[in-house]
């Protein structure tokens, strides 16, 4: 039986008649915050701005989602895009980002995917038709105090080569059943990140240290078969300082499958493991 409204239309006359000039149609972009571990540290892609506005600032490489493009397509093709990466890569959506007056040009909502990847995916980050740059910036967050009515903290993005560096001062505020968060950029930067962009990096870095280990969120950094060595190196970049070995191996062994393989390191035949999927699913749906 054919659905009718309370005009007496079915649906392919609803549709032929529907006006979409009654509402504005506001922009909607795709953004990546994409990780990875290189030379025991944290790294974030960022691109420099090449025009208005933002002009020559640091910014998430992302872009705007064509009209007939799924959300997750545009994703993909921007990873592809900025790093050549075509598969393999770990994504979700973060969050979306829709203050009114976050770009001058116009109403542009973006939603932000956090993404993680081994360094031997990463080929050649390179800049597209609106940057004029792209680099890799060690990433780092250190708490300066906290108690029961916030924390603040400083988050850090360096790019040593080319001498960038950039401090923002973070403070969460407790605000009765919520948390309040804002971030000022330090007079000992030489650069600043576009837009909110901050916000969308300090939610990442969140996120990521909090739940590095519990979900096994680290091993989209890893190859698939790696050693308990490399697995600690790699925690230990994201969460900004070295954690007892002991310890750190017994919690990790319980996400592991042996593989039966060993790598020769330091002389040394090393077993290697790899992660076990079913491990976080459970944790996660229990």
């Amino acid at each position: 039986m054919t659905a009718i409204n309370e005009k007496g239309q079915t649906l392919e006359e609803f549709l032929a008649s529907y006006d979409d000039s009654i509402y504005r149609h506001p922009s909607n972009t795709v953004d990546m915050i994409l990780m990875t571990v290189s030379e025991g540290k944290l790294k974030l892609l960022l691109v420099k701005r090449r025009d208005h506005p933002f002009i020559h600032d640091w910014a998430l490489p992302g872009g705007f989602i064509n009209f007939n493009e799924d959300m997750e397509a545009a994703v993909r093709r921007e990873l592809e895009e900025e790093t050549h990466i075509t598969s393999d890569t770990y994504f979700h959506q973060l969050y979306t980002f829709g203050n009114k007056d976050r770009d001058p040009r116009t109403r542009i909502i973006t939603t932000v995917y956090l993404s993680m990847t081994p360094e031997e995916n990463i080929r050649n980050a390179k800049a597209q038709d609106d940057a004029e740059d792209a680099g890799w910036f060690t990433l780092s967050k250190n708490t300066i105090s906290s108690d029961n009515e916030g924390r603040r903290s400083l988050v850090t993005l360096d790019e040593d080569e080319r001498g960038i560096h950039m401090e923002y001062l973070i403070e969460d505020s407790a605000m009765g059943n919520y948390i309040a968060t804002t971030s000022s950029l330090r007079d000992t930067s030489n650069a600043k990140l576009a837009a909110d962009h901050i916000k969308a990096v300090n939610m990442a870095l969140d996120q990521v240290q909090h739940r590095a280990a519990s979900t096994g969120i680290l091993f989209n950094l890893l190859p698939k078969e790696c050693t308990l060595r490399e697995i600690q190196n790699v925690y230990e970049a994201i969460i900004g300082h070295k954690t007892d070995t002991g310890n750190f191996r017994r919690d990790i062994k319980k996400m592991l499958v042996p593989t039966g393989k060993t790598r020769k390191i330091a002389g040394k035949q090393a077993a290697l493991y790899r992660f076990n999927p079913m491990y976080s699913y459970l944790m996660e749906n229990l």
